[in-house]
């Protein structure tokens, strides 16, 4: 009787509980909740019903005690309302008496109010059969349910959540860390997620608890076990930087042997506290403000775990590969280490691994090494897009890492997508011959009907194909014109096969490749490849630069054929830059994808923007006489577009090589935009006499400014080697006759560093 009665009274005064938000189903007054369509009956078995998965209940003493003590007045039934989940109602049960639930509590010692909640979440989740652990009821408590067996829907989320709590209280975290990250993948399925946040930091505090248990367990360590956590700790030293917090440091101590016993050799609830922490860092990361700096501990504390339980031939295999990053270290001597059963011996004193410890590393070894997948790839996202302060030592190390752990799993589509994640770093870090070589490599392996879809299903796109097409235009710069064909025709070539609705990667490389076309001055090529990107029923990551890019294509294949078009066809808001709050603020919180836009591509979407407004410019002359109002609509186009160019050139500089291609076409545009708002200022102002507001402040200093930033563009393009481009800045000083003599200086030295046949494919851009 006194456990049913404590059942129905809630959180104690001396227990603690690791919730995770304000509703948590113990509330301050003591109530004792129960899932809503369980009403006051248990679950005992899941079954299947016609409408999905159904849980069938029986009454049993429980629920007579629990009626019992309404009757004598001892509890109150109440109704709690879910505040986001307004037709899911849960009953609770209160104390009519404060005195009496704290009389009650009073006279419980802590052990048996922790073996109660024990026993009450082992009987709820009695049903819930997983291979964490066996929750079944003993022989006895079976015996006495009864058959009288009804069949009623249950809420999953708060089932799990109620099961985590009693577990949480009863102090066994690791069956409570369980049923919390089940209760918030409950809640993400229904779109809650800021409460399937909570379940995770819930489930994280569960592990945490089991992690400080594990760094305190006094166990004999071997040599094998203590120079694999040598290993580890510097590899995660390596990652982390000068970052690390406490939490890593201490976990650095860790050894096979301590994780072991501290999940009591549950390897499926090891497997899962992995998920937790990718997970959860992908929650931090998304929701919280500044979360990539705790969503990126997370991550680093995934990887250690992993490379701790590794099978131990595994992780020789995985740090030989990295022998370079390494140094000099003697692994091989770990394989013979690994296998001594000098773990314990029979003059210990108790704090060694009892008997069974030999068989550990053929009992308790990860051997899925695709569940850490998400950590890696999380990690390297956030060092690459956010403000964490990674260097190059760091991403380099983690990359290979990624790259090694991918081999060692023997599974080509993470190899490939590894390598594809190396090249775009050695990009980043500016080893473009690197970078180009792992291209290569890639191109080498890739073989569409054995990866492309598994790719797709596994990552989202196709980034083989990605990879290569950033490629492409990589070489394009380089001047190595034979070179970003070949890498351009390969991608056509799988053009051909890719099925549009099975990834974005279709419609993305298509504009990839329409753009490299543009850059030189191959109009036809870029629309016919553009052609359909706007019409395709995928909605992609990456769609709204690729319908302008098509747009783009067949605009510049009109006008280069002195046609104009008709741009009322396409409403492309462009002008609306132009009444912005913020016109004259830079925006340094754009959205991920469009930084991916930058690092992925030639040009980002405000360069592909501003390309669009030059077009409207030339288009409106094109059409033959102009009046005030036209000269006026065209200076507007060359303030929006410059507006564009401003927000991108901005956000980063040149020192950045993932982007910097964007950056020196940018400079490129803003130079014919600067010189078309000259021309068109002094036309308006000399045939109208009409003055118009400078809002951009830069009327009579255009030429200056178009110099200054072509004279950048060149200076850049030389030092970084890009031949193409400085060919290209030598072009537009002829034209636009800032600097003759100068600009065939330029052409003639970007010629000399190119070979004979990229030379003959550039004569387009000779001046003429």
């Amino acid at each position: 009787m006194l456990e049913a009665v404590f059942l129905a009274v809630s959180q104690n005064e001396d227990a603690t509980l690791a919730n995770d938000d304000s509703d948590n189903d113990y509330d301050s007054d003591g109530d004792f909740q129960v899932p809503s369509s369980i009403g006051c009956d248990v679950p005992t078995t899941v079954g299947i019903g016609e409408n999905g998965v159904n849980i069938m209940f029986q009454e049993d003493n429980f629920e007579q005690m629990l009626e019992s003590l309404v009757a004598h007045n001892f509890l109150d039934e109440i109704n709690v309302e879910m505040s986001d989940l307004s037709s899911m109602d849960s009953i609770a049960y209160r104390f009519r008496s404060d005195h009496e639930r704290r009389a009650i509590n009073g006279l419980m010692l802590q052990d048996q109010k922790k073996r109660t909640h024990f026993e009450v979440a082992a009987y709820y989740s009695s049903s819930f059969r997983r291979g964490g652990g066996d929750t079944s009821l003993g022989d006895n408590e079976s015996s006495s349910l009864s058959t009288d067996i009804i069949s009623v829907s249950t809420t999953n989320w708060e089932l799990f959540h109620v099961i985590a709590l009693h577990y949480d209280l009863a102090d066994v975290p690791i069956p409570a860390m369980l049923h919390y990250f089940d209760s918030s993948d409950a809640l993400a399925s229904l779109g809650v997620r800021d409460k399937a946040h909570g379940r995770l930091l819930s489930a994280y505090l569960m592990l945490e608890k089991v992690l400080h248990k594990a760094s305190t367990i006094e166990v004999k360590i071997d040599e094998s076990s203590e120079q694999r956590r040598h290993i580890a700790g510097e590899m995660i030293r390596t990652i982390g930087g000068d970052q690390l917090n406490d939490t890593v440091k201490t976990l650095t101590k860790l050894t096979k042997e301590r994780i072991r016993i501290s999940f009591d050799s549950d390897l499926f609830a090891f497997k899962k506290s992995l998920v937790v922490l990718q997970k959860f860092g992908q929650s931090v990361g998304t929701i919280e403000q500044n979360g990539y700096l705790f969503g990126s501990e997370l991550y680093i504390q995934a990887i250690l775990l992993l490379l701790l339980v590794l099978a131990d031939d595994a992780f020789i295999n995985l740090t030989s590969r990295l022998g370079s990053f390494l140094g000099q270290v003697d692994l091989q001597s770990m394989k013979g280490l690994a296998k001594r059963e000098d773990i314990s011996n029979d003059d210990d004193d108790g704090s060694s691994f009892s008997s069974d410890a030999s068989c550990l590393h053929d009992t308790f070894d990860i051997d899925d090494l695709a569940i850490s997948f998400p950590a890696f790839s999380g990690l390297l996202t956030f060092y690459r897009d956010s403000p964490i302060g990674a260097n190059q030592v760091q991403e380099t190390f983690l990359a290979n890492l990624f790259v090694a752990v991918t081999q060692e799993a023997n599974q080509m589509i993470h190899v490939l997508r590894t390598r594809c994640i190396l090249s775009h770093l050695y990009l980043k870090h500016g080893n473009i011959t690197q970078a180009l070589q792992e291209c290569e490599g890639i191109k080498d392996i890739y073989d569409h009907d054995r990866y492309s879809l598994d790719l797709v299903n596994t990552y989202g796109m196709d980034w083989c194909l990605i990879c290569i097409a950033t490629m492409a235009s990589t070489y394009l710069f380089k001047g190595q014109i034979a070179a970003a064909r070949n890498n351009i025709e390969f991608l056509k070539a799988q053009m051909l096969k890719l099925d549009e609705f099975a990834s974005s990667t279709k419609a993305m490389s298509k504009g990839t490749i329409s753009s490299f076309h543009l850059l030189l001055d191959e109009f036809g090529s870029s629309a016919e490849i553009a052609n359909g990107i706007n019409a395709t029923q995928y909605s992609y990551f990456f769609k709204p630069i690729g319908t302008l890019q098509e747009e783009l294509a067949n605009r510049e294949l009109a006008l280069s054929k002195n046609k104009t078009f008709d741009s009322s066809t396409r409403d492309l808001d462009l002008l609306s830059v132009l009444s912005s709050d913020t016109i004259h603020e830079i925006n340094h919180k754009r959205p991920m994808l469009e930084q991916s836009t930058e690092t992925l591509s030639d040009r980002g979407i405000e360069a592909v923007k501003a390309a669009l407004c030059e077009t409207e410019i030339r288009n409106i002359a094109l059409q033959g006489s102009s009046t005030a109002d036209t000269i006026k609509q065209q200076i507007r186009y060359c303030e929006a577009g410059l507006l564009y160019l401003r927000q991108s050139l901005g956000q980063n500089d040149a020192g950045n090589h993932e982007r910097r291609k964007n950056y020196l076409l940018c400079l490129y545009q803003k130079t014919g935009l600067l010189y078309w708002h000259h021309k068109l200022l002094q036309q308006l102002q000399g045939s109208f006499e009409i003055q118009v507001e400078d809002i951009l402040g830069i009327n009579g200093t255009e030429i200056e400014d178009a110099k200054s930033s072509l004279d950048e563009c060149r200076d850049l393009s030389e030092k970084y080697e890009y031949p193409f481009m400085t060919l290209l800045v030598g072009k537009r000083y002829i034209k636009l006759g800032l600097d003759i003599h100068g600009g065939e200086e330029l052409i003639q030295e970007a010629l000399g560093r190119m070979n004979e046949t990229d030379c003959i494919s550039v004569k387009f851009a000779l001046p003429k």
